[in-house]
């Protein structure tokens, strides 16, 4: 009887020290990025990532924006050194835009440097109106 008194303790104690580990690699459902002004330009806003079967959804929500479409798209690399495009997403309507990005997750996106942002127009792609870095926060589990 004591050996299996001894055997439950041990697999209980087993089980607690891995819950921990469990919590640690649960796949990130949702994420918000704050997208910041750049180039003086006013728009501010969020891009909300939300996990669906075979991709990532993308909101974005920005204020200030014009009714003129503005393209926008996931890049490697950080809002202070944008690099190139690994991601298109739906041009920017009237400060809003969905776009369904497939075959990746929310936890690839965390893997490496990325950053979310929205240019000015189609005529004038050099020109950044909004910006923000995708990373993880302690909300996004």
């Amino acid at each position: 009887m004591s050996i299996v008194r001894l055997s439950l303790v041990s697999l209980a104690l087993l089980v607690c020290a891995a819950l921990p580990f469990a919590a640690a690699t649960a796949a990130t459902n949702t994420l918000t990025v704050t997208l910041n002004a750049e180039n003086n330009s006013g728009e501010t806003g969020t891009a909300t990532l939300t996990q669906e079967t075979g991709g990532v959804q993308v909101v974005l929500a920005i204020k200030g924006a014009p009714a003129t479409a503005q393209p926008a798209h996931i890049h490697t690399g950080t809002c202070a050194e944008l690099k190139g495009v690994v991601y298109p997403l739906t041009s920017v309507t009237n400060g809003s835009s969905t776009t369904v990005v497939k075959g990746i997750t929310i936890d690839q996106l965390l893997k490496s440097p990325m950053a979310i942002n929205v240019h000015k127009s189609a005529s004038d792609l050099a020109t950044y109106v909004a910006c923000g870095n995708i990373v993880a926060s302690s909300s996004s589990m």
